[in-house]
């Protein structure tokens, strides 16, 4: 084809024909650049094809994500429930009983009060992407800055829940639950037990001393311990009530994001 051209050139040259070869030539220059602007397009074409197959990939495993982390929320708001009910009964118990009495039924809900859940942030895809600055690829601009938002709430979410594990939970009420309560005589509750189970075997070693459950009701019923450990079991309560209402309103917004991404999904088909 160059050839083709050269010859051309050289042709209307040895026939001093100038001014067909000023028009020829910048036809050749037009085609020439005609011919970059079309492989320019071209591979822009290419590469935005790129990015769209790129972007409907992470929007599907940002779906993927959020819904396993809707999962893993149920796995927590049921493990909230469990603590609820179980400061429920004993402070119902308590009441009934003018104290801590016939607790043969109360001391595995009580040691129960001694098991905390760890928050995990299930969206990894999410993370990938901020920290490799690949957000931008999401084009929808609005669903772009609820993924940034999203992504704050449950950061935020998980460095209080657990500090609040530590601070409140590990160092402060589950020392007394267990120093004053009878773990090795009853260990946890057969609901808690199942819990764990559903992710991992979890075996209780039980002592088998009649005598420890005695000591055990003596020393919880000392008026210190009393106080102590009722003003504990409703604060638990409470904590669990308020661990609960942030689960469940994480929830509803991964819900929403989710449907929002689902969205997405069907406008790049």
């Amino acid at each position: 084809m160059i050839k083709f051209f050269r010859k051309i050139r050289q042709k209307l040259l040895s026939e001093n024909k100038f001014s067909k070869y000023l028009v020829y030539a910048i036809g050749e220059i037009i085609l020439v650049v005609l011919g970059i602007l079309i492989a320019l397009a071209i591979n822009n074409w290419n590469e935005n094809r790129k990015l769209h197959n790129q972007e409907i990939i992470y929007l599907n495993n940002l779906k993927n994500d959020i819904t396993a982390q809707i999962q893993m929320l149920d796995v927590y708001i049921d493990f909230e429930n469990i603590i609820i009910d179980q400061t429920n009964d004993i402070t119902k118990h308590y009441e009934l009983n003018d104290g801590f009495k016939n607790m043969d039924s109360i001391y595995p809900k009580l040691h129960d009060l001694s098991v905390r859940w760890t928050f995990s942030n299930a969206n990894t895809t999410l993370l990938q992407m901020l920290n490799s600055n690949q957000i931008n690829i999401i084009l929808n601009r609005q669903l772009k800055e609820e993924l940034i938002t999203f992504n704050q709430q449950i950061d935020l979410f998980t460095k209080n829940t657990n500090i609040n594990n530590t601070n409140l939970i590990d160092n402060f009420t589950t020392q007394t639950f267990i120093e004053i309560g009878s773990y090795a005589s009853y260990g946890n509750s057969n609901r808690m037990v199942q819990k764990f189970n559903d992710f991992y075997p979890f075996v209780t070693n039980k002592v088998r001393d009649s005598e420890l459950k005695n000591i055990s009701t003596e020393i919880i019923n000392e008026p210190k311990n009393r106080l102590e450990l009722i003003n504990k079991v409703v604060y638990r309560n409470t904590m669990s009530n308020l661990q609960k209402a942030g689960n469940q309103s994480l929830k509803e917004r991964s819900k929403q994001l989710l449907r929002v991404l689902e969205e997405e999904i069907e406008l790049n088909k």
